[in-house]
């Protein structure tokens, strides 16, 4: 596992160890959990607060009371945003939009772009599958391939009968050949594109060609993985399975066994949920990731009468992870709840877009008035009405969790780590309260110039990256030394600290102790 590390030399000078910065970089430590504290009193982990942007409420303007499927958003390097969505379910039915602020869209017409053999719906229409049904963009910052934009879909139906039939190698040949066109008759496929607008559907080497018992159902998210250098695929494992399997492939095309990554466990007991799909983002410059972890709430009175149960609600829960490969379900609550009725996304709020915005993210759903299961009937019920339509939620840089003070003040205090920058910096809101720092050795002395009565407080001050000041002390005097961080505040939330930096084990501390550099760490999460 490959992470984006500096290497450390530390030095001798004297009786203090300096430490080179070499390609450090200012990692953030994020509140997702408190495992990088050691000690912490009158403090309270709380979940992100985001905010409903109801001027974002969009939906197709050529095709009033069609749905909204899978809102996939993005920058280009001018600045616009853009977004591709699927009016159907089934076929899936792309169309383009345009925006210079993230809130405010319109249909983007593509000239000379013909939906895949289909009928030109629209000037912003750009893809029709017949048969087919995919999710969200995967934008590749690696542009495997050449491609820089991919949706993992599924074709069901006629085409894939046609295929079969002439494929001796297809999965489904020798059904096909013996009793003709089957329910059960599916394949992967993949739609790629180097600019979002023009579109390919590529057959043959599916991403869901592993064996027998793999069949995942749409829709599929994907991440890359900057910390092992590779792309990382989530997915439902079975047609109708509601959890979550991880894949990783290198090129694109041969991929991990899926290995479960969520299905409801000891703590789901109220009463029986499902998870539908789950985007994933990298944050704190290397820090982790979240995702947004659809939750299907499907408890009924009533007696199973179907497969599974097949209607209910559903929101978003927070999720993260610190390497990409293992991720924990958080406080168990929704972290994008629904609107009240009869607001958009009263019913149903699915995530796909997470993207990152100056200091903020813009959090981009798909949300309905009607149940899962239900939306049709729904559709039917009131002709004309937008059942489905963007949703935007905008969420504070770093704001995935923070702490704040049960009471009065609160102080916490970190591990023990080495500092490998010049500076320390917060993300913070004192506006009506106040933060001060100190920095003390590890058994919790105040280091001569770094106590609390030595700090600059920030009182009554707000900002995403505030630097740690003390009067006349300069950070970079202590840096290569065993130190702890300690916090003090009252009424102020606390989002991230951020600072280069490396966290001790103990062979770390003997190392230090004895005047040896620190071996360079493949797991410095």
């Amino acid at each position: 596992m490959r992470l984006r590390t500096a290497a450390v030399l530390l030095v001798a000078l004297g009786a203090c160890l300096a430490i080179s910065t070499g390609t450090a970089e200012e990692r953030k430590i994020l509140f997702f959990d408190l495992w990088k504290f050691d000690h912490w009193e009158n403090v309270k982990l709380c979940q992100g607060e985001s905010e409903w942007v109801p001027a974002c409420e969009y939906s197709d303007p050529s095709f009033p009371g069609e749905r909204l499927y899978a809102p996939s958003v993005w920058r280009e390097d001018s600045g616009e945003f853009r977004m591709i969505y699927s009016l159907k379910w089934s076929p899936l039915t792309l169309m383009a939009a345009r925006s210079e602020d993230g809130i405010s869209w319109e249909p983007l017409p593509v000239e000379g772009v013909t939906p895949h053999d289909a009928e030109k719906l629209a000037p912003h229409h750009v893809l029709t599958l017949e048969g087919g049904s995919g999710g969200a963009i995967y934008e590749d910052p690696q542009r495997t391939d050449g491609y820089r934009f991919r949706i993992f879909g599924r074709l069901d139906g006629e085409a894939v009968y046609e295929r079969a039939l002439e494929d001796s190698s297809h999965r489904w040949h020798q059904i096909a050949k013996e009793e003709g066109p089957k329910r059960y008759m599916g394949e992967g496929v993949t739609l790629v594109s180097r600019d979002g607008l023009q579109w390919e559907v590529k057959t043959g080497g599916h991403w869901d060609w592993l064996a027998d018992d793999w069949f995942p159902e749409p829709p599929v998210f994907a991440f890359w993985n900057e910390k092992k250098q590779v792309h990382v695929m989530m997915a439902r494992p079975g047609w109708g399975d509601r959890r979550q399997v991880i894949r990783e492939s290198k090129d694109l095309k041969t991929w991990t066994d899926p290995e479960l990554l969520f299905q409801p466990d000891s703590l789901d007991t109220t009463a029986p949920v499902a998870f539908y799909g789950l985007p994933v983002e990298p944050v704190g410059n290397g820090a982790g990731f979240v995702g947004l972890l659809w939750t299907f709430r499907n408890s009924s009175s009533r007696p199973v009468g179907s497969f599974n149960q097949f209607f209910g609600p559903m929101d978003a829960q927070l999720v993260y992870s610190y390497d990409g490969d293992r991720f924990f379900r958080g406080l168990r609550k929704p972290f994008l709840e629904r609107n009240p009725i009869p607001k958009p996304g009263c019913i149903q709020v699915r995530p796909s877009s997470i993207l990152p915005v100056g200091n903020e993210f813009f959090l981009y759903s798909q949300g309905n008035l009607g149940a899962h299961g239900r939306e049709k009937s729904e559709q039917r019920t009131n002709p004309g009405e937008q059942h489905a339509t963007l949703l935007l939620h905008r969420l504070r840089e770093d704001g995935w969790m923070f702490v704040e003070p049960e009471g009065d003040w609160a102080s916490m205090q970190t591990k023990p780590f080495v500092l490998q920058g010049d500076a320390i910096h917060v993300n913070v809101d004192a506006t009506y309260g106040e933060l001060r720092a100190q920095i003390t050795d590890v058994k919790s002395v105040p280091v001569e110039g770094f106590s609390f009565e030595d700090a600059i407080p920030l009182r009554g001050e707000e900002g995403v990256s505030l630097p740690l000041r003390w009067k006349g002390g300069d950070v970079s005097s202590i840096r290569g030394k065993p130190l702890r961080l300690e916090l003090e505040f009252r009424q102020a939330k606390v989002y991230a600290i951020e600072m280069e930096h490396h966290f001790l084990d103990a062979q770390d501390q003997w190392l230090l102790q004895d005047g040896k550099p620190i071996p360079g760490k493949r797991f410095n999460f």
